[in-house]
């Protein structure tokens, strides 16, 4: 999950948005255009509204991208890992085969025949 504790305040979420049209911004956000004009004259809107336009704005899409990156790091560096462990223990399964097959100790003690 994405998370964003801080958010900057409204007037600049709204200033960094492309558009900064109100009407636009109201219907996106399912408000009337009175409403947006209230919480920008507070510089406060309820917690929802803030995350949605953070998350359209420059501070959300650099959040966003960098926990993706971040992400495809770890998996990369995860996948590189398993396959040296696997490689590693392919390894120890060929010397483990060369020594000898000595049976198993669940193997039956007499054919089925």
């Amino acid at each position: 999950m994405f998370r964003a504790n801080h958010t900057p305040p409204l007037n600049y979420l709204l200033d960094d948005l492309l558009t900064h049209n109100p009407v636009k911004i109201a219907a996106h956000l399912g408000v009337s255009v009175k409403t947006l004009a209230r919480w920008q004259a507070a510089d406060e809107a309820p917690r929802a509204v803030m995350l949605a336009l953070f998350y359209e704005s420059s501070w959300g899409y650099s959040l966003l991208h960098a926990t993706a990156h971040n992400g495809e790091l770890y998996a990369r560096q995860l996948a590189d890992s398993l396959k040296r462990e696997n490689a590693a223990l392919r390894v120890r399964v060929a010397r483990l085969e060369r020594l000898g097959d000595f049976g198993a100790a669940n193997a039956p003690a007499w054919s089925s025949r």
